[in-house]
């Protein structure tokens, strides 16, 4: 059992030949006795203090070990983010490649049907070509034809009241002017 403050206070020495100071023994008791409650005093406020601490080293630890399973967390949910953002952008590369081939694809179809329709215009142009080069050779030979028979004193007289480019017109178009049979009449053939 321990000694209190109380118990050195109430100490009592027995009394014996050539003893200590009654007195200066009783006040060192005293200081003993002071000097001793401080010091458990002291010691309680320190248990307390310890026990506080104790509890708040536990609430660190606590928090410790949540911050510690909040940082996994962040590295597994950074990691799949990290790994849900590469899936993502491999996937938008892949639709971009097709993308950019599918309008590859279109662009080669757009060059080679106007490719085609080039050399079709370029095959209408030589057949129009063809077709006014056979009119106007056939036109020259009218023309030539016209020229090569002998004017016809009458037919001269006839002529004066039209220009020669109405002339023409009838002999080039005769379903435009009067019918061929009068042209014939008037000697125009």
């Amino acid at each position: 059992m321990r000694i209190t403050p109380m118990d050195i206070e109430q100490q009592q020495f027995g009394r014996s030949f050539r003893g200590y100071n009654e007195e200066e023994v009783d006040n060192f008791l005293d200081r003993i006795a002071k000097d001793y409650e401080e010091i458990l005093n002291e010691n309680i406020k320190n248990k307390e203090e310890l026990e506080k601490l104790q509890v708040r080293l536990e609430e660190y630890s606590q928090m410790e070990e949540t911050l510690r399973n909040a940082l996994v967390n962040a590295q597994q949910s950074a990691s799949n983010i990290k790994e849900s953002v590469q899936i993502e952008a491999q996937a938008v590369v892949e639709a971009a490649k097709i993308e950019a081939e599918r309008i590859k694809q279109r662009a080669k179809q757009e060059i080679l049907d106007i490719s085609n329709e080039i050399a079709a215009l370029k095959k209408n142009k030589y057949l129009i070509l063809e077709k006014l080069k056979n009119t106007l050779k056939i036109h020259i030979r009218m023309l030539e034809d016209e020229i090569v028979e002998e004017p016809d004193v009458d037919a001269a007289s006839r002529y004066t009241k039209r220009t020669s480019f109405e002339d023409l017109n009838l002999k080039l178009y005769p379903e435009k002017g009067q019918p061929d049979e009068d042209i014939e009449n008037k000697g125009l053939n």
